[in-house]
């Protein structure tokens, strides 16, 4: 029996089980699998190594292991053996790095975070040059941005983003060391209070394989990491707005216009997410590569049941955008199609 022979949806499921008992690492050190590379199956909210769930669900089915170098694990492989059972395959083509914030040895600007949260909150980004420690390669423009609070009490997550340029050198933020230090720009779109962070320990009962600790440079996490640390962090932040409301202290987030703007964000700031993991940060349609104003366009309005999805998902540049929401173009093979020829245009307006 080969890959092709495999249909049996029930034999999924039960690699699915298998791969929750076990819990990751052991599970592909068990049945001979490394990590996705690119392509993750996605399951009631938690998310697996394609290729191994494809392997051990043919030895359910069959009685046979489906061995690592047996088959691909692509479209043309476990992608395409799973959509043909209905399951959900996300490709994930950039995974992400965690940088550290150590608040006794570098003061951020307390009017400058504020200024970035209230960005955030009005639905757009705030971007922030970011010390990368000793790491002076491999992250590029568009990667997935952790920011962890170390050094004190409060020790998690407490910021996201997206890398909104690769690394460049600058002055170092410590006056006692005169040579350049690598750093990036990040487009941060959530930004919490250091008591708001997600705890440390939570992450690593969550995250496969979380990283115990960091060396200065902080640390890489793979495509199905990232995933599964954006949907608990989603799920965190949105814990952390509702309880918002309720405090009197804080009455500029509680007020109803602000909560209706978090609402309508975390969809759309999920969907996001997503595209900026698949596909490369620029606009689909002319090519404007400044992330921090890049948006996720529907193929298929969401209005109209269009799933917020990879495949019915492509970023935009907001006047690309809009013009494709009027009607104005459509998609053909990521190519634009235009109803009118003399509405066509490419160069989007400069942000002010």
């Amino acid at each position: 029996m080969a890959l092709k022979d495999l249909n049996d949806r029930q034999a999924v499921l039960r690699a699915l089980e298998e791969y929750d008992r076990l819990k990751r690492v052991p599970f592909l050190r068990t049945y001979g699998f490394g990590t996705a590379d690119e392509y993750v199956l996605a399951h009631d909210g938690r998310y697996y190594d394609s290729k191994a769930i494809v392997g051990v669900a043919h030895l359910f089915q069959s009685g046979e292991l489906l061995s690592n170098l047996a088959f691909k694990g692509g479209k043309k492989g476990a992608v395409r053996a799973l959509k043909d059972m209905d399951f959900e395959v996300i490709p994930q083509r950039r995974g992400s790095f965690v940088l550290l914030w150590n608040p006794s040895l570098w003061h951020w600007d307390e009017q400058r975070r504020l200024a970035i949260q209230r960005r955030i909150l009005a639905g757009g980004t705030g971007s922030e040059p970011w010390s990368t420690g000793s790491r002076k390669k491999d992250i590029s423009k568009g990667d997935r941005i952790f920011l962890f609070l170390v050094g004190q009490q409060e020790r998690g997550l407490v910021a996201s983003g997206h890398a909104a340029s690769n690394i460049y050198f600058d002055k170092q933020w410590a006056a006692d060391h005169p040579e350049p230090a690598p750093h990036i720009s990040v487009a941060w779109d959530k930004l919490l209070d250091p008591p708001e962070v997600l705890p440390w320990e939570t992450i690593q009962r969550t995250v496969p394989g979380f990283p115990n600790r960091y060396q200065g440079g902080g640390a890489r996490l793979d495509g199905l990491q990232t995933l599964t640390l954006n949907a608990l962090w989603q799920e965190h932040a949105n814990e952390v707005s509702l309880a918002a409301l309720g405090d009197p202290a804080r009455p500029e987030v509680a007020a109803s216009y602000s909560y209706a703007i978090v609402k309508r964000r975390n969809h759309q700031q999920q969907f996001r997410n997503l595209l900026l993991g698949a596909y490369e940060p620029r606009c689909t349609v002319c090519g404007f590569d400044q992330i921090e104003i890049l948006e996720a366009a529907h193929l298929i309005p969401d209005s109209q049941g269009g799933a917020s999805s990879v495949e019915n998902g492509r970023l935009m540049c907001p006047n690309h955008h809009r013009a494709h929401d009027a009607g104005l173009f459509h998609l053909q093979r990521d190519r634009p199609i235009w109803t009118n020829a003399e509405t066509e245009f490419l160069a989007p307006a400069r942000p002010l």
